[in-house]
């Protein structure tokens, strides 16, 4: 009777929050902007978003009902720690249907918060286990169909565009980066996707070239009987935690703290202008019962410098613009086989993966001190078991591969002691010899290779409107690295306190500490000078809406020290205004940014919104400032525009931006994008 009384009070409560909501609500592309920001704010990689973005928007398409979710699909939203997807599994096993998303208040660990993220991803109906079969007829009636064609264009003009056509080190082609997106998707179970990209400076757009310059498409079906999936195409792959083979997104060390768990596995369709992480080919996927059978095949060319039968190595940036990027494109043929078998039951999860590749021409590596342990040769073969255990309060979790006569191993486990408090521990030891080419998972470095950790984090909400996280990290490089020329370690500290006194006000704290060795730049010695070096940081950030408006104000402050020099610094602030309505066609983001990073270690990152598909994370140094207004338009119900105006403004007496054949004259750096979406069905 307690829990009918407080469902009532819950749903009475929420349903008027709900209904005004619905008139001042964020767009989805504005939701995934502040679920990336969560990912982004805390790392200083280049994150695989396109795909991240991707994953969302085609699950906003067809949003999960919560009542026939399965760990699978609840898993597809990267924001659910897999301690609250037990808990929304577990709530609906015991108490049967929700029948508002607002229910989800009374599950342990979610609070409205959570709800607010999952509002354009999730759907309450009735339980409903049988899959229909899919018909031809209907594929072609109710199929929705979508066209994207994005521009961007620097105004400033690069070094890399003076040349003739006989100069070879130039640029072969415009300053114009496009690319073009045909999307069909009918019910998340048939997809087709086709894809076509140019980079700036790649020769495409000419008579007298291929219009494009990168290429991908793949179809995708789902649900046929035992058959639980099947691509034919370009398709990424993912098993376990990543050791072994994982291309899609993988999250790391985040103000998130306690999702650390690598999800999503299986195949997804490539639709993103990444031209280096995905296969070609085919990919099954056969379900009976609790067994997932799962087998890929990939046969494509890449990207390389090769000399008579070897390449020094694979060139992955996807660049085609001069005369010696252009010798490498397609010159090797690279191979791959694989599978994974896993059985599913109710408290664990246990999985083989394998991964044979073949390329048909030798990698051999400049010898280095540092590189004694890549990969070198044309044939690697990758073997791993993962698992996923529930005890009690408890989700074990880790995977073990060997290559090379190499064994490497990760595990971990996220626990809730006290319903407001959750907890993740994770152990990763990497041996330097393992280099498994496909490999993608938990790590400080950028390779899953010569590294040894331990991780551990924490989020609480010890009152009411308040959240704490917090994580360390300390990790070590049992051999040299290409910038430690001898064994190191390292930690990482965060802390952050959120506070969120009404839906109107989010706010927080955010304090990071890292510590670890790097050689000594410039140094003339015989021996290389080995530097401790250690950066704090400092970040606040204010949202506040008010009606069709949201203001962000962001102060960020860094010290760093280099040994025993003296400390340098880096400063930002940044004002955004962000206008939406459900009413009117028009919406904008317009932001001034002001910075001044003494160093180009003291750089800082600033998450910044874009035009549809292409959200970025970019970094500043130097003293200047940044602005932008982005603009969206909907011209007709299927048909809209976006539009993005930035510049940066240096004010530290620099006469050029950039280097080499990027390099600008002057102190200012200009860029115009604009994106056009239709969106159309047969019905």
């Amino acid at each position: 009777m307690k829990l009918f009384y407080c469902y009532l009070f819950v749903v009475w409560g929420c349903m008027d929050l709900f209904s005004q909501n619905q008139e001042k609500t964020q767009a989805i592309e504005e939701y995934i902007a502040d679920i990336f920001e969560q990912y982004t704010s805390e790392t200083e990689e280049d994150l695989n978003f396109e795909l991240f973005y991707e994953q969302l928007l085609e699950l906003s398409s067809q949003p999960v009902n919560l009542n026939n979710a399965t760990r699978e699909t609840l898993e597809m939203m990267p924001f659910l720690s897999d301690i609250q997807i037990e808990n929304i599994l577990y709530y609906i096993y015991k108490f049967g249907p929700v029948r508002t998303i607002y229910e989800l208040q009374l599950i342990e660990g979610i609070d409205m918060t959570d709800i607010r993220y999952m509002l354009p991803f999730v759907t309450v109906g009735s339980q409903n286990k049988v899959t229909p079969p899919i018909r031809l007829d209907e594929v072609f009636k109710y199929g929705r169909n979508e066209v994207l064609c994005s521009f961007s264009k620097g105004l400033e003009k690069k070094a890399g565009y003076y040349g003739t056509e006989n100069d070879s080190s130039c640029y072969r082609g415009n300053n114009l980066y496009n690319y073009f997106k045909y999307r069909f998707e009918y019910k998340d179970r048939v997809m087709l996707n086709f894809t076509a990209e140019k980079d700036a400076g790649e020769g495409g757009l000419k008579l007298n070239h291929n219009i494009y310059d990168y290429y991908s498409a793949s179809v995708q079906i789902k649900g046929i009987g035992l058959i639980k999936n099947v691509i034919i195409g370009d398709y990424q792959a993912g098993f376990g935690q990543g050791i072994v083979i994982k291309q899609a997104f993988t999250s790391g060390k985040s103000s998130a703290a306690t999702q650390i768990l690598s999800v999503g596995n299986g195949f997804k369709s490539h639709r993103s202008t990444n031209e280096y992480n995905f296969l070609r080919g085919c990919a099954l996927t056969i379900e009976r019962r609790n067994v997932n059978l799962h087998f890929f095949y990939s046969n494509k060319p890449v990207d390389g410098n090769v000399h008579e039968n070897s390449f020094s190595g694979f060139y992955q940036t996807g660049y085609h613009r001069t005369e010696a990027e252009f010798q490498k494109k397609n010159t090797i043929k690279q191979m791959l086989y694989g599978g994974n078998i896993t059985l599913t039951r109710p408290s664990f999860q246990l999985g083989i993966t394998s991964v044979f590749m073949q390329l048909d021409h030798e990698l051999t590596l400049k010898e280095k001190p540092y590189n004694l342990f890549y990969f070198q040769g044309n044939k690697q073969l990758v073997t791993g078991i993962n698992y996923r255990i529930k005890w009690n309060k408890f989700n074990l979790f880790g995977e073990s591969a060997i290559t090379n006569n190499s064994l490497s191993t990760i595990n971990g486990v996220t626990f809730s002691p006290v319903p407001r408090v959750n907890a993740a521990l994770l152990y990763r030891n990497y041996a330097p010899e393992f280099n498994a080419v496909f490999a993608s998972a938990f790590s400080e470095g950028s390779s899953v290779s010569n590294e040894r950790g331990l991780y551990f984090g924490v989020e609480m909400t010890p009152f009411k409107y308040w959240k704490l996280t917090a994580y360390a990290d300390s990790y070590q490089f049992p051999w040299v690295k290409y910038d430690i020329d001898m064994p190191g370690n390292g930690k990482d500290f965060l802390l952050q306190a959120d506070y969120s006194p009404s839906r109107r006000v989010d706010m927080f704290w955010r304090l990071k500490y890292e510590q670890n060795l790097k050689n000594l730049s410039g140094s003339d010695q015989t021996t290389t000078m080995i530097l401790k070096n250690s950066k704090s940081s400092l970040r606040y950030q204010l949202v506040f809406n008010s009606g069709n408006f949201t203001f962000k104000s962001v102060f960020e402050g860094n010290l760093i020290k280099k040994g025993r020099e003296v400390f340098t610094y880096g400063l930002a602030a940044l004002q955004e205004l962000s206008y939406s309505s459900q009413g009117f066609p028009l919406s904008f983001d317009v932001r001034y940014l002001i910075f001044d990073a003494v160093d180009y270690d003291n750089r800082i990152y600033t998450y910044e919104k874009d035009v549809l598909n292409s959200f970025s994370s970019p970094n500043f140094s130097g003293l200047g400032s940044r602005y932008y207004v982005n603009l969206k338009y909907s011209l007709t119900r299927n048909i809209s525009v976006w539009l993005k105006f930035s510049q940066n403004i240096f004010a530290d007496d620099r006469e050029s931006i950039g280097s080499e054949n990027e390099l600008i004259s002057g102190n200012k750096k200009t860029e115009i994008k604009c994106l056009i979406r239709w969106k159309f069905s047969n019905y």
